[in-house]
């Protein structure tokens, strides 16, 4: 994950499994999501079936307060690796946080 700083993109650390994180199951967090992504007619269930999933540009109000340090522009490239079989997929997501 990474912050738009000043027109550079910036790391973001995993800090509270938010961030530029290891997740060693995936799925966990999938179904989490779940909610959001039946809204889109994403499947929620592991594994994830192949295929190329969209959403559109969707404004989402969060339930708690945002840190100070937190709204900005993001983006988020994650690989999905499984040990027995390499590389599953990809992810990129681009959003925006406001306070």
């Amino acid at each position: 994950m990474e912050k738009n700083i000043l027109g550079f993109w910036i790391k973001v650390p995993c800090t509270h499994n938010i961030g530029s994180c290891v997740y060693q199951d995936i799925c966990k967090y999938w179904a989490d999501a779940c909610p959001f992504l039946k809204i889109y007619d994403i499947p929620c269930i592991c594994p994830i079936a192949t295929g190329n999933y969209t959403i559109p540009d969707t404004t989402v109000e969060a339930t708690q307060s945002l840190p100070s340090d937190a709204p900005g522009s993001y983006r988020l490239f994650a690989n999905l690796l499984s040990q027995s079989a390499g590389e599953l997929g990809c992810l990129y997501v681009e959003f925006s946080l406001s306070g």
